[in-house]
């Protein structure tokens, strides 16, 4: 099992970014450079995101649980389905290199949490890496 700060997991989390990155409907050019993914994905977070800004600021709303909102609504532009139809315990078990027993412990709504976060942090750290 891996920490979820470990720079194996950081690698598994990108590689799975990199995977489940769709494009297609959006105008933007196949890629496997994870800054690309990670600008893109992000420029479409924030032009769809789910509240205007007046909501934000009225309820301070953190963009993290705005992220998590449109992780559920299922973009198209990154493959999120284990909100849907696949399994993010299984999922967030591959990126950490769990056995059974180890993603036992989570159930499938902390498994999702858990995965969107470490999507989420990636993407922001390789935007401040760009930088």
């Amino acid at each position: 099992m891996l920490k979820t700060n470990t720079k194996k997991a950081r690698a598994n989390i990108r590689a799975y970014i990199i995977d489940n990155y769709t494009p297609d409907s959006y105008g933007f050019p196949e890629t496997t450079d994870f800054h690309t993914i990670a600008a893109n994905i992000l420029e479409t977070f924030r032009n769809e995101k789910p509240y205007s800004a007046d909501y934000i600021r009225k309820h301070h709303a953190p963009e993290l649980e705005i992220f998590k909102t449109w992780c559920a609504g299922l973009p198209s532009i990154i493959d999120t389905c284990y909100y849907y139809n696949r399994s993010a315990v299984d999922d967030l078990g591959a990126i950490l290199e769990e056995t059974d027993e180890e993603k036992s412990k989570y159930n499938e709504s902390d498994a999702e949490n858990l995965l969107t976060y470490l999507i989420y942090r990636e993407l922001n750290r390789a935007r401040r890496e760009a930088k």
